[in-house]
């Protein structure tokens, strides 16, 4: 690719990535609801950090080729809850052909992950009992050559769209929303195991826009 097209697309993706960032600064939510708010920064703030390494780097996803291996692809599920709100997150990702960053103590590496997730509430009358979040995610993985069962740290975002404007009893605005990961875990050559922090929130595109928090255990395959 042309290094003047790599640099536009790389200015298009921080832009939508720092537009996404502001959440955490004016999300209408109830100000005692502050349980997620380091996880929050953290994992939108270290998701904008990651693209805009990938793209100095010039490799994917600041990439108009997909550049991903189908032959190696990972099939995860994540399963966990957002207080009254239990949560399934069914993924296929597909490796990135090259790594990020390689040294002798650290590889930057990932893969893209087209996700659904299915959400059920527990409560009696809740305005909607159930729904689905679709969408995609470039995953980066941190994680340090060392080691047989390789320790790892992850983080990404994408865009992901709702069933409905209503999650629950929260008015969500819009359907179009943002997903934010935050993960850490164990992987070997065939299986990871590990926990995932999923946020997903409109980046307040239109008001309200209250996030919601998924804490889960990651189980994934490779193959």
């Amino acid at each position: 690719m042309k290094p003047i097209k790599l640099k536009l697309l790389s200015v298009i993706i921080l832009f939508f990535l720092i537009h996404n960032a502001n959440v955490f600064a004016s999300e209408d939510k109830p100000s005692f609801d502050t349980s997620n708010d380091a996880l929050m920064q953290t994992t939108i703030i270290g998701a904008i950090a990651s693209f805009a390494f990938a793209c100095y780097q010039g490799k994917a996803p600041c990439s108009l080729s997909p550049n991903v291996d189908t032959d190696k692809l990972t099939f995860s599920v994540d399963v966990g809850a957002d207080n009254t709100i239990q949560h399934t997150r069914l993924a296929l990702g597909a490796d990135w052909l090259e790594n990020i960053y390689d040294s002798k103590n650290l590889n930057i590496s990932g893969r893209m992950e087209i996700n659904t997730n299915f959400w059920s509430s527990t409560l009696d009358n809740p305005q909607n009992k159930n729904g689905f979040i679709i969408g995609i995610h470039p995953i980066f993985r941190y994680s340090s050559p060392h080691t047989l069962k390789q320790a790892y740290f992850e983080l990404g975002a994408g865009p992901q769209i709702i069933s409905d404007t209503i999650l629950e009893n929260e008015n969500k605005s819009t359907l179009f929303q943002f997903g934010n990961v935050l993960g850490l875990g164990y992987a070997n050559k065939n299986y990871e195991i590990g926990y995932r922090y999923l946020h997903y929130s409109n980046a307040n595109i239109k008001m309200p826009n209250p996030g919601t928090d998924f804490h889960n255990l990651h189980l994934a395959y490779k193959f």
